[in-house]
């Protein structure tokens, strides 16, 4: 039986960046801009519904550019829980989404050039430490030595793999990729420093949901549906320039 292709690095970020793209669909789509608060209104629904007359006044009534929804008198979802405020649960998953999509392809593509490193050995593969049980390992489970050696590095990649600036370096730089995001800019017809600039307000703002919850002294921080369209647009690009700088 023939094994499945392998999926390439931009493959596994466009299906990973797809889950935070539907996220951002859904708010933007639940998002209620309009209610529908008139009694004549809800009867039309009710009877189009055929709900009994005696629930129309009951009814919920909410729009938006893509949806009409209709709550039913005995839901536990109220008008309320359309407002921009309680959909941000949605837009906070969705950064999370998109950090994992750029730290899933930045793990992928370098793990793509760990052959071609461990044979040429840039400076920074020399600082990849290996304890000495790995050691063992090695001579005791593979004949052939660079098959573990691989094993190693490609760990090493994932472990270290992420949306922060900094670890994107070192891990590219590891397998021999070099000013990486210095290139990108470039692609992108971007000062130096603004993709990293881009990349650590996305690592941090991920930071901040995954490990707090997104909280203020106070309260849970403001998070708008035009801020996470950003981070996708800016996670996108850099992404797809990447994939083109890169050999």
């Amino acid at each position: 039986m023939a094994s499945k292709p392998q999926l390439k690095p931009i493959d596994v970020f466009e299906a990973n960046i797809g889950d935070a793209e539907r996220l951002i669909g859904f708010a933007r789509a639940l998002e209620n801009k309009r209610r529908f608060t008139r009694l004549a209104k809800k009867r039309s629904v009710g009877r189009a519904l055929g709900f009994p007359a005696k629930q129309h006044d009951a009814l919920g009534c909410v729009e938006s550019r893509d949806l009409f929804i209709v709550i039913k008198p005995s839901s536990a979802v109220k008008l309320e829980h359309f407002a921009e405020k309680e959909l941000r649960p949605l837009l906070r998953q969705a950064v999370v989404a998109i950090s994992a999509a750029v730290e899933s392809y930045v793990a992928e593509k370098a793990c793509s050039y760990a052959s071609a490193a461990l044979r040429s050995r840039p400076d920074r593969l020399k600082l990849v430490t290996v304890s000495l049980d790995a050691v063992i390992e090695i001579e005791s489970r593979y004949q052939r030595r660079g098959v573990g050696h691989r094993a190693i590095l490609k760990e090493f990649i994932e472990r270290e793999a992420s949306p922060s600036p900094t670890k994107i370096g070192i891990v590219f730089s590891t397998v021999g990729q070099q000013d990486l995001l210095k290139k990108v800019d470039t692609e992108r017809g971007l000062a130096r420093g603004v993709t990293a600039k881009q990349l650590e307000a996305l690592y941090a703002r991920r930071n901040k949901i995954a490990h707090t919850g997104d909280r203020t002294p106070t309260s849970r921080a403001a998070l708008s549906l035009a801020e996470v369209e950003v981070f996708l647009e800016n996670a996108t690009a850099t992404v797809k320039a990447m994939e083109s700088v890169l050999p």
